[in-house]
């Protein structure tokens, strides 16, 4: 079973499609970790996207999609993926939907997770990471002990650039242009399920796996 996850930034994906992967036990392919891959391993692609990023420009559609096209179409995808940040534009959603097809394969369900914009900016404005160690904190779900401190190594929390209310108001405002043409594809296709992000991690999981149900015979629950 082919999903893709669409939210916006603080929606909570990536802990979802986590859940999802162990619910269904299908891998979660998410384009920022590839991307990351490829250039770590310097393959061709890689490479190409490693010069683009050295430029301060976009990594080409071409090259984000033969990437995850690739990847979906590797012996551990064959039972399906839950695919996360990709398709991001509609030129890479019709060359998603013209390779599945040539594969026999199809999306099964595009879920949209969604939340009031007020909650999307609590969670990305809370979010602290520890200056030493790297570890992450939440001012809201995750509080260190000591207010301001890492609760592993001691060293001061900060606040990333791209966390602040200025950038993350920019961030949403930028994901809700760039994914309506997206939503309104498959809002067409008829395989669009809009889904509560707020609440309860497990819960908002529940929500998922009961739109899946008629689609997933003999998934786990969470």
């Amino acid at each position: 079973m082919d999903l893709l996850l669409i939210g916006p930034p603080g929606a909570g994906k990536g802990t979802q499609a986590a859940r999802l992967r162990q619910a269904l036990g299908i891998p979660h392919l998410s384009t920022g970790d590839l991307l990351r891959r490829h250039v770590a391993e310097g393959t061709r692609l890689g490479t190409s996207a490693a010069a683009h990023m050295r430029r301060g420009d976009l990594v080409p559609d071409e090259l984000v999609t033969e990437m995850a096209l690739d990847q979906i179409r590797e012996r551990s995808c064959a039972a399906g993926v839950v695919l996360d940040g990709f398709p991001r534009t509609l030129t890479q959603a019709e060359a998603l939907d013209t390779a599945m097809a040539g594969d026999g394969r199809r999306l099964a369900a595009v879920l949209h997770l969604t939340a009031p914009d007020e909650t999307l900016l609590r969670r990305l404005t809370g979010r602290r990471t520890c200056g030493g160690c790297g570890n992450s904190y939440h001012l809201d779900t995750r509080k260190p002990r000591t207010p301001g401190q890492c609760d592993s190594c001691g060293h001061r929390l900060v606040q990333r650039g791209d966390d602040t209310t200025e950038t993350a108001r920019a961030r949403l405002a930028v994901h809700t242009r760039q994914t309506q043409p997206l939503l309104a594809r498959y809002r067409r296709a008829g395989v669009l399920h809009e889904i509560d992000g707020c609440g309860d991690v497990g819960d908002i999981t529940r929500r998922l796996l009961a739109v899946l149900a008629p689609r997933a015979t003999g998934s786990s629950t969470l």
